[in-house]
This record gives C-alpha cells, structure tokens and sequence, in this order.
C-alpha cells in the first residue's frame, strides 16, 4: 500500500491532518506530572506497528500517575502500559515507567492530557553507516476526553542539527480522545555537521542531546532525545554514557568513562567490588514484597547472538529458570540488535518472574566457550552469574550490582542496575538488567 512519508527537519515546523494517539511526557499549560525514568529504544526501520501507551491522569490538583513500563517504574497511583515497536527497537517504555502529565483545566477528564510514550527516545547509531537510517519509535497520545489540535512538533536543543522525525502528516491535525501519532525519530550518521569522533576510542561514543516539544491547542508537551553514535560498529559506549541515556545518575567506578578499563583483556584482573562507588554485594537477591519480581535489558553491547538470562535457585546454579531471550535482528546500525540500549527481546521473552520467598541469583547466557554465533575466548564460559564462584574462570566478578538512581541521585527503591562482564575489557555494558522488586539476600 503507497503511503506518503513527510519529514520534519531538526528546528523546522511541518504541518497535515489525520487523527493519531499515545504516551507521556511533561507538558505545559497547567498541571504537572509525576514520572519514571522512562525511555525508547532504538535502531533501524520505520514507524512502530505495535499498540498504544496507556496514560494514567489528573486535572486541577489531582494526582498524575505514571504508566509502567517493562519493569513497572514511576509514581502514581494508577498505571498504563506501552508496547508497539519499530523495526531495530522496542517499546517506548523502556525499564522504568513511564511519564504521566495533565494540562490546565478543572474537573477530571474536562481538560486534554496530551504526551510522549516517553520522557525520553534514545538511538544507537554507527558513525558513517548508510545502509538503513539509525531510528527510534515513540508516540504522542491524546489520553484526554477531548480532541486536540497539534499545531506543531519541534526539535531544539544542543544537537538539534543531528535529528529529524520521519513518517508524520501535516500538521495542524486533529488528534481525537485516545488516539496514537506515531513518531520515528532518526539520528544523523554522516555528514558535516556530524561532531568530531573521540581521540581514543576507549572513552565510547558520541554523546548527542535534543529534545522534541508537540504543541497543541491547550498547551504543549516535551520529550528528551538522546543519541549514541558510535566510532565504528564494534566501539562502544562507555557505562556511564549509557546511563545518562537512561536517565540513572550512578558511580560505576572504572567503567564510568571508560571502555576498556581492563587493559590486560584478562578476565582474571577484572576488578571486585569497587569501593569509594555506588556499587553493592550482591551474590543474591530476594523478593521485596508481594506480587513478582521484574528484571528488564537496560542495554546491550556484546558480539551478537540469541542469548537468554534469567535466575536460578540458591543452591542449584544449574536450575537455569529463563526470563528472556536476547534477539538477532538484522540491523547495520545496532550490530543485529546487539549494540544498542533497550534491545528489542526475543519472541516469547518476559519482563516478570516468582522466585517465591528463597534466596536467588541471576545468570546471563554469553556463548564465549561455544561460540556459536560468534568467535569468543572459551576461558570465559557460556554463563556469567551473580555468584563469582559460579564464573569461568572461578571468582571472577563478572556482574556487578548498583542501588538504582534516578537522575537526581534518588535511590529508587527496591530496585538495582545489574551489569554483566561476559569477557575481560571490564566494560560491564555487555548486558545492563534492571531488575524490580528485590532486595539483596542478607
């Protein structure tokens, strides 16, 4: 079926009309709300195909509620939810909930609450890759009981230049009570506007910052971009680059601007439990409260394969209960979907599991020593574990755990950043989990 495609250029306003819908943001005019880090994910193709987000909210002083996201994050006191994806990305909720707003007006459902999918669209993308367009999919949802006019959609901020939306109709439109625009937003990954790689490939990427406002008639929400442009495919962000991504304010030690901390790419001199870092022991965890435990991929920059995860019982490292599988996708931007944040999951994979009231730990899948996806160091094992006894070789830490942050430096509780070493460079962003509903086993 033909389909007209339109362009909004970084700092340029388009304008079409059509009735869309979804998500959550800030937005003006009135009201705020309560949000989640919440975020995008990215990679190469068009617009998502998936469903809507759900938005939770409130006018005239009400409560605004976030919705959840793959693992349930964000306040409030009611939840929507998120799904829908583009091709090379998942859902726009990411790891922690979503973003819940309200605009001006008086009794509930009298006035429009119209937002992103998310507070934040992150995209990964290679420095001079053409084959496909580095993209990520979000939405704008009108969660209100009345139609909106959007007026607008604008990108600003620093690296405005290195940004577009793809796919939209003109604008002003008629966006009706409970309907979806989706919005693909694309990072630039060539031309001369592009910043100057880094000098050493061992401080990752380029970091790019934006931010995408939709005006409407009664106001008008914001979303944060962020983009991770990577030098070549198989150079990668640092740890601490990923989280600003995310939205967690958290010191990772070595890793924090560091690619490659590890210089004797020995898995034997990782290091332990770093002091004088938010780090944590946590060879263990156990449930927090009732209802069940989610564990969600923050991100992903590991060699490519279809690679599950999941918990075992303590005591029976080999009960290797899965949660979910990584995927392998074809996409030049994202190394097949295995150099991205929030990678997309396999078929079938799930976000939440019960461990019941015993003590467990987590186990990724890293096909090191069986090497059937990739060529990998056998010394290194097939699996990494929370336990270092468990790790090939014995004792490495090869998963360290972190109280999780919000941006302002807020522990969020109950709640940890889980970051996996599958190799020995002691990048610790092979795998990032965030993982909900826990505390860690005494």
């Amino acid at each position: 079926m033909f389909r007209h495609r339109w362009i909004l250029l970084a700092g340029l306003t388009l304008c079409a009309a059509a009735p869309f819908a979804c998500g959550n943001g800030t937005s003006s005019g009135g009201g705020s709300g309560d949000h989640g880090s919440s975020a995008s994910s990215s990679g190469s193709g068009g617009p998502a195909s998936g469903g809507d987000v759900g938005v939770a909210s409130s006018s005239g002083g009400g409560n605004d509620t976030s919705g959840s996201g793959a693992a349930g994050g964000g306040s409030g006191t009611n939840a929507g939810s998120s799904s829908g994806g583009g091709s090379g990305g998942s859902d726009a909720s990411g790891p922690d909930g979503g973003v819940a707003s309200s605009s001006s007006g008086g009794a509930q459902g009298a006035s429009s609450v119209v937002a992103f999918s998310s507070d934040r669209v992150i995209v990964t993308g290679v420095r001079n890759t053409t084959t496909s367009p580095a993209t990520s999919a979000a939405s704008l949802h009108n969660g209100g009981q009345t139609a909106v006019q959007v007026t607008s959609l604008e990108i600003g901020g620093a690296d405005k230049s290195l940004f577009q939306v793809s796919g939209l109709p003109t604008l002003p439109a008629t966006l009706l009570a409970g309907q979806d625009l989706p919005v693909t937003v694309q990072m630039m990954t060539t031309g001369a506007t592009l910043p100057a790689a880094p000098t050493n490939k061992d401080l990752g990427s380029n970091l790019l910052t934006a931010n995408l406002t939709a005006t409407f008639s009664s106001g008008s929400t914001r979303t944060s971009l962020y983009g991770l442009l990577l030098i070549q495919s198989n150079w990668e962000p640092t740890l601490g680059q990923i989280l600003t991504t995310l939205g967690y304010e958290l010191n990772v030690g070595q890793a924090q601007n560091n690619w490659n901390p590890n210089t004797s790419m020995m898995a034997t001199n990782l290091p332990g439990i770093e002091g004088g870092t938010d780090e944590v022991a946590a060879p263990h965890f156990v449930k927090a409260a009732a209802g069940a435990v989610t564990m969600s991929v923050a991100a992903r920059f590991s060699p490519v394969g279809v690679l599950p995860y999941g918990w075992y019982p303590k005591g029976s490292s080999n009960t290797h209960n899965i949660v979910g599988t990584m995927s392998m996708i074809a996409d030049p931007q994202t190394s097949d979907m295995a150099r991205m944040v929030l990678p997309p999951p396999a078929a079938g994979s799930s976000t939440t599991f019960d461990p019941g009231s015993a003590p467990f730990g987590l186990w990724v899948y890293s096909d090191q020593a069986t090497q059937k996806y990739a060529a990998a160091n056998a010394v290194n094992g097939d699996y990494d574990y929370t336990e270092d006894a468990l790790n090939s070789p014995a004792n490495v830490h090869r998963i360290k755990t972190y109280p999780l942050k919000d941006a302002t430096g807020a522990t969020i509780a109950q709640s940890y950043l889980v970051a996996v070493e599958e190799a020995g460079n002691g990048d610790y962003q092979d795998y990032v989990f965030v993982l909900r509903n826990v505390n860690v086993a005494p």
